[in-house]
């Protein structure tokens, strides 16, 4: 009986199994069904995202011409010129019709067949510049009904800008027209059939007629279709339905086959939908194998009586190893969120220049300065991006330097223009002060040696309460080592301070000090982490004082190699005087001065400043230039030069600051000042400042050329990527060199194999490209036949930009390697030193082989 019971209580629970399998077989395959036709549903979006992104690419060239045209009050014979240089396709065109008069003719980029000279174009019968169907009135896109090209009959669209011309001296309202062929438009789609066979995709406008008409899709117009295949026809409330709205419906046809029809609008347009169909049969495909379940639940049973303890363990094992995935995972989204914070920082120096900028524009020299400090701030935006990709890098030691020469300065001035935000946000006394800066040019990782700087920086203003102050010290001590600089980079805070306890493990990755002070400031715990590895790799130091309640010091000292690059610099024969109240910049100030010749004195206040200049006037001599700093007590600045002008003096009078000058620039011109000078005062600095005083151009014998004779040079551009084209096509036509562009590396490889030698002066590679990506066609074409083909100069141009990656590249049989976003000095450097190898004669496929074996 046991045995029996035993039996029975088995045979139950193997009969519940299998009935409970069988219905959710059963429910699963509904499900899957149902979740098959969301995934058509979703393909169909995907689709009209890729329609929407083609569109918005054209209507963005066609902005951009609108934009010239608008700029350069050009007539419609100048325009359309412009227009048919600029196509980016022979199969595009562009028109230009007048609208104010209500003619609508104007002339075209083509003419027409058999006679190219007649481009007149008339629109006037042209019903196309309004869609019935207005469902989407925040579309970005302009863009015509299907027509007939006046030009030459084919069926197209036309992308739409308004635009003002010039005619005998008065200005005219016109109509700037993208005209693209419809084949063109088919041509450049290729939509993914997924798995759906019978798949066919259309593109209708608001009243059913065809954009793009798939193979299966008959009649003129798609709701005739709609009527032809279901034998009713359809009431209007259902049309507007299919038009404006996104959705499924099926679609019963009188050959007994049924259809699953998609409906999209497409967003950025006004009026136009993406058809997909397919056959019901393919989404209703049976998808569980009965046999394989029974196979599976009866294994199932004899696996839960015979292992059931070792899965029990086993499961325990995997929730403990979910739990840790969940809270590495968790760590992650918390460091990306706080990360937040330092992204914010020059994103605010960006967006804040460009306001200025904007209001401004008037004023050439301001927005010239901006401009130039949106760049620094962009340059530490993209140097933040990579420091967070890096950060795996860091914990696992593979990070590497990249020396490059620099310039010291500009690294200095980037770090105060990064700094003058958050310092005014704060109202915090800061300063900036370099001494004893004999070599500017370094041969070192300048992005790192940049993180070094920044971290410590924006730690000390980020953990100094309003009112308090950050100091920051850059000096050049005597080093031992010849051609080699021994950097000190100091910065002294009155902050928060740090406690015995954390400072123990402050360069530990995540760290925080508890404060409730600290727990309102957004931050990763990272900064001193990867600080102290920069400073580990270049084999340097870095030491920290700190007490709680009175600040904090970091001091980091560097042995870096000194450039080759020097500056050849005139005597300045003058005497200056210099006011701050800062006696360590006074001293450093004043030597840096004499080293350049001139005659230095200086003073600790305003009022001494003015005493001493009123003391030598009486003396009958008088300064050649005064430099008053803009923070002093008692007496700033400002008040200082109104106080210098009413006693009569006449020479230069300039203000410095490692505050932004805008913010006093209107004061200090009432009080008589000339102009402004950043802080810190390095040797460059005070050269060229004062250089323009005495109307003498500083002389740097090794400054690189910012114009080279670049014209005539020919460059092959591959890149898949139509708005990349443009930006590097347009730079390097402003410097005089052609360019012809291939879509894909494959196109790339079979362009050079055609062309005779000497087409091209060198390539410019995409990596990521359709088809073939750019490693594979640089490999290809150094193997192609003849010395010119696999002998001419490759740089790689893309947005792949770590080391890896440009070790990729150059393993590829690559010359060089650009990131992106292009610097177009890069751009035009590379450019000179391919035209001084090849008029030398070299090999570039001989370079690269030795630059792979490490050689060079």
């Amino acid at each position: 009986m046991k045995r029996a019971w035993v039996i029975l209580v088995n045979l139950l629970i193997m009969l519940g199994i299998v009935v409970a399998v069988v219905e959710y077989a059963g429910q699963r395959n509904r499900d899957l069904a149902e979740a098959q036709r969301e995934s058509f549903q979703n393909t169909a979006v995907s689709l009209e995202q890729v329609t929407a992104n083609y569109l918005q690419g054209e209507q963005n060239i066609c902005d951009s011409w609108a934009n010239y045209i608008n700029a350069g009050e050009m007539t419609m014979e100048e325009a359309i010129s412009f227009v048919r240089l600029s196509r980016t396709s022979a199969r595009v065109s562009g028109h230009l019709i007048y609208t104010d008069d209500g003619s609508y003719e104007g002339l075209s980029t083509a003419g027409r067949l058999g006679d190219p000279a007649k481009n007149q174009v008339s629109y006037k019968d042209l019903p196309i510049f309004s869609s019935p169907g207005e469902q989407n009135r925040a579309a970005t896109v302009h863009i015509t009904l299907t027509y007939s090209n006046p030009i030459d009959s084919s069926l197209c669209i036309a992308f739409l800008n308004p635009v003002t011309l010039q005619e005998e001296g008065r200005t005219r309202e016109a109509l700037l027209l993208r005209v693209v062929p419809i084949s063109a438009l088919e041509r450049k789609w290729s939509f993914p059939k997924q798995g759906y066979e019978s798949l066919e995709v259309s593109l209708i406008d608001s009243d059913g007629s065809y954009v793009i008409k798939g193979k299966s899709f008959k009649n003129r117009t798609f709701f005739a279709f709609l009527h032809a295949i279901s034998g009713s026809e359809m009431t209007e409330a259902e049309k507007q339905t299919i038009i404006s709205t996104e959705g499924l419906r099926t679609l019963a046809g009188t050959q007994g086959e049924n259809f699953l029809l998609a409906h999209v609008p497409v967003s950025e347009t006004d009026g136009w939908t993406l058809l997909a169909m397919v056959k019901t049969e393919e989404i209703r495909q049976e998808t569980v194998d009965w046999f394989l379940i029974g196979i599976v639940t009866a294994g199932l049973l004899f696996l839960m009586i015979s292992d059931f303890l070792i899965m029990m363990h086993y499961n325990r094992r995997l929730q403990e190893a979910a739990l840790e995935a969940e809270s590495a995972n968790r760590a992650k989204t918390d460091f990306l969120s706080t990360m937040s914070h330092d992204i914010r920082t020059p994103m605010n120096a960006i967006i804040g220049l460009t306001t200025i900028a904007e209001k401004n524009t008037e004023d050439k020299a301001a927005v010239k300065e901006n401009l130039r400090k949106i760049s620094l701030a962009s340059s530490h935006l993209l140097t933040l991006i990579n420091d967070i990709l890096d950060i795996s890098k860091v914990e696992s030691g593979e990070l590497h330097l990249a020396p490059v020469t620099f310039s010291l300065v500009e690294s200095a001035e980037n770090l105060v223009n990064l700094a003058q935000p958050m310092v005014k946000e704060k109202n915090i006394e800061f300063d900036f002060r370099a001494g004893r800066i004999e070599r500017e040019y370094l041969y070192a990782d300048q992005v790192r040696l940049n993180q070094i700087f920044i971290n410590l920086l924006s730690n000390a203003i980020k953990y100094t309460e309003p009112g308090g102050s950050v100091c920051v010290d850059l000096l050049e001590e005597p080093s031992q080592e010849k051609e080699m600089v021994q950097l000190l980079y100091r910065v002294s805070d009155t902050g928060i301070g740090m406690s015995e306890e954390y400072m123990e493990k402050m360069y530990q990755p995540f760290s925080r000090q508890t404060d409730s002070r600290v727990n309102k400031i957004q931050g990763t715990g990272l900064g001193l982490a990867i600080t102290r590895k920069m400073v580990d790799l270049m084999e340097g130091s870095i030491e920290c004082q700190s007490e709680l309640g009175k600040g904090t010091t970091f001091t980091v000292r560097l042995t870096l190699p000194a450039a080759e690059k020097r500056e050849e610099r005139n005597p300045l024969p003058m005497r200056v005087l210099l006011a701050d109240d800062d006696e360590v910049l006074l001293e450093t100030a004043k030597d840096t001065l004499i080293s350049l010749g001139a005659e230095a004195e200086i003073a600790g206040s305003g009022q001494e400043a003015a005493e001493k200049a009123a003391a030598l006037r009486k003396g009958g001599k008088g300064y050649d230039v005064i430099i008053l700093d803009w923070k002093m007590p008692k007496m700033d600045g400002p008040e200082a030069a109104r106080l210098l002008r009413q006693q009569g003096e006449t020479c230069p009078i300039l203000l410095a600051s490692a505050y932004d000058w805008s913010e006093i620039e209107e004061t200090a011109r009432e009080a008589g000042a000339d102009g402004f000078i950043t802080k810190p005062l390095f040797q460059s600095t005070l050269y060229e400042k004062l250089s323009a005083l005495l109307d003498e151009p500083a002389v740097e014998g090794t400054k690189e050329d910012e114009s080279p004779d670049l014209s005539g040079m020919r460059v092959l551009v591959v890149e898949d990527n139509d708005v990349n084209w443009e930006i590097i096509s347009m730079l390097l036509s402003l410097h005089g060199v052609d360019c012809d562009r291939a879509e894909n590396g494959k196109l790339g490889v079979e362009r050079m194999a055609e062309a005779p030698e000497g087409t091209y002066d060198l390539i410019f590679m995409d990596i990521q490209m359709p088809v073939m990506n750019g490693l594979e066609a640089a490999r290809q074409i150094r193997q192609l036949p003849g010395a010119y083909a696999s002998g001419i100069a490759i740089i790689a141009m893309t947005a792949d930009a770590f080391s890896e990656n440009v070790a990729e590249c150059l393993a590829a049989g690559m010359n060089g390697h650009i990131a992106k976003p292009v610097d177009i000095k890069l751009v035009l450097k590379e450019l000179r030193r391919v035209k001084e190898g090849n008029e030398a004669g070299t090999d570039w496929k001989k370079e690269a082989e030795k630059i792979r074996q490490g050689s060079v």
